[in-house]
């Protein structure tokens, strides 16, 4: 009965598994694909049985349309930054610099688009993960 206790006191005081390298493979897997989907790409995680998932760009911009309308409604927006950002983008000047203007602040070191990118891939995470571990494999 004696090893049945300590078995089962190992068992209760057990610490969990340290699985932060796993923890941040993930984050750079998601902040990869962020700098992907932000800069026009799809990102798709092909799977061995049905279609590929993950996001696609037009899902991307569906969600940014999503949070402009979001600011629009709570009378956030700024219209003339908006206009102003048109008027650059069509003498050719840099817009760049005035995107954190139209989208509002955010706390992620690259900007609002960022924040939105990696909240969308977030939940694909662990599928691409596996994916590239499989492909490493082969």
């Amino acid at each position: 009965m004696g090893a049945l206790r300590a078995a089962q006191w190992r068992y209760d005081h057990a610490e969990p598994e340290d699985d932060s390298a796993h923890q941040e493979a993930a984050q750079q897997w998601i902040e990869n694909n962020a700098e992907s989907l932000v800069g026009g790409c799809d990102v798709l995680i092909p799977q061995r049985f049905g279609g590929p998932v993950g996001v696609r760009q037009d899902q991307f911009v569906a969600k940014v349309a999503e949070h402009l309308r979001a600011l629009q409604e709570a009378e956030k927006d700024d219209l003339n930054a908006l206009a102003l950002l048109l008027l650059q983008a069509q003498a050719g000047g840099t817009v760049k610099s005035m995107v954190p203007d139209i989208l509002g602040p955010s706390d992620h070191v690259n900007g609002k688009l960022y924040e939105i990118a990696e909240s969308m891939l977030d939940e694909y995470a662990e599928q691409g993960l596996q994916y590239e571990a499989d492909e490493a494999r082969l």
